[in-house]
């Protein structure tokens, strides 16, 4: 699919699970039952830490691009998934999904009419969180020294920053497993292509806005095969779901069930696209308040464990998708808002300090217990997981990494 271009878009803790009592990550994996899943406790060495000046000359918006909205479902999701699909030599993105199992998430939006596949959802909610809002980690901040008073962050979007580049120096300082240097290159593509595409979409360039969108889709598209899509109908997954699953409960199609033995017991499920834990104290807990507060008119009370199995494994996996991309949201928040140079990257350094909030670029690439990161392999947790998700990446993309 390589020979598609853009043109086409003119004509239409437990805090961490194990690390930080009960808000917390529990670092998936790639989607092999044999991969590591690596996470330590947040530090908790930060010490007093002053209030920062913000710097002058911030050229950030304040208020959203307007931009033409063409259809997420036809210009972004469809491409992405055929690509990514194509990549992986399977079809778990384009899949059209029934909906046996349905909750508040996945009927609140009216767009979703015959929009069944994953790749409608991830592309959907890509889009729904790419502008800057408030990201509501406060009840983690704490350990990041991060202010737990929303209203004094810098807002966070899946576009609102630029990416920083990173060096394998550079990842010693934010990840444990520095990755080879192949990886790395791609990696740094990866970050100069959303960084050229961002700037042509704070322009009001709605052709930059779909590059970003299909670009991110690739990325998250590859996160959701190597967090579970490979083996999501295994005979593992299925066992699992049919031990775990409350009474009149059947697991979906596409949607993995996932014991991870390097986790305490009361963490150890982890469900759907993007792995998460029933528990609602624990890693779900950021997204269930961010959902509440974006979506107050088909909130979730889900707070028991078979609720929440039924919320993050139904058919469609809408809130699985939403917190995929939130869970990058909230290490972005983390690693704008903090004072403390230990959980933001480098190049976010200054003569007085750290650079304000919106001047700061951000990275994937961070230790979980150093800027609450959910994802294996965003972390290189098992060595070798980051190279795996940028290959699928590379393959995905029309032009590569």
């Amino acid at each position: 699919m390589k020979n598609i271009t853009y043109a086409l878009i003119f004509t239409t803790l437990l805090l961490l699970s194990s690390c930080v009592e009960d808000q917390g990550e529990n670092c998936s994996s790639e989607s092999a039952d044999t991969d590591s899943k690596e996470c330590s406790p947040a530090q908790d060495d930060l010490g007093d830490q002053p209030d920062l000046p913000d710097e002058v000359g911030d050229t950030t918006p304040t208020e959203p691009i307007p931009t033409s909205e063409t259809d997420v479902f036809e210009e972004v999701a469809t491409y992405v998934g055929r690509w990514v699909d194509d990549s992986q030599s399977q079809s778990e993105l384009l899949e059209v999904r029934d909906n046996e199992v349905e909750t508040v998430a996945d009927s609140c939006h009216e767009d979703f009419e015959n929009q069944d596949r994953f790749t409608d959802t991830i592309a959907f909610f890509i889009r729904e969180q790419s502008n800057a809002r408030k990201v509501t980690i406060q009840s983690i901040a704490s350990y990041y020294a991060t202010s737990g008073d929303l209203s004094s962050h810098t807002d966070v979007g899946l576009f609102s920053h630029p990416l920083c580049e990173v060096t394998s120096s550079s990842l010693r300082k934010t990840v444990k497993k520095v990755a080879d240097s192949a990886t790395i290159a791609k990696a740094n593509k990866f970050a100069r292509l959303h960084n050229q595409y961002r700037t042509g979409y704070l322009k009001g360039d709605s052709a930059e806005k779909i590059k970003l969108e299909r670009h991110w889709g690739a990325f998250f598209g590859c996160l959701a095969y190597t967090e579970s899509l490979s083996t999501a109908d295994s005979s593992s997954s299925k066992s699992v779901a049919n031990s775990e699953a409350p009474s009149g409960y059947r697991k979906p199609a596409g949607v993995k069930f996932y014991n991870d033995p390097y986790q305490p017991a009361s963490s150890r499920l982890n469900i759907g696209l993007f792995q998460f834990t029933p528990k609602a104290s624990g890693n779900i807990n950021p997204c269930l308040k961010q959902w509440n507060q974006d979506y107050p008119t088909c909130s979730t009370s889900a707070t028991s464990k078979d609720s929440l199995i039924k919320l993050l494994g139904s058919s469609h996996q809408r809130f699985n998708a939403f917190c995929g991309v939130n869970k990058l949201l909230q290490t972005f928040s983390i690693q704008v808002n903090t004072r403390s140079t230990k959980h933001t990257h480098p190049n976010n350094k200054a003569s007085s300090g750290l650079k304000s909030g919106t001047n700061r670029c951000v990275t994937p690439h961070f230790y979980a217990g150093w800027a609450y990161n959910h994802f294996g392999p965003l972390q290189n947790s098992t060595g070798s997981n980051m190279k795996k998700l940028f290959q699928c990446v590379s393959e995905s993309l029309p032009d590569g990494l």
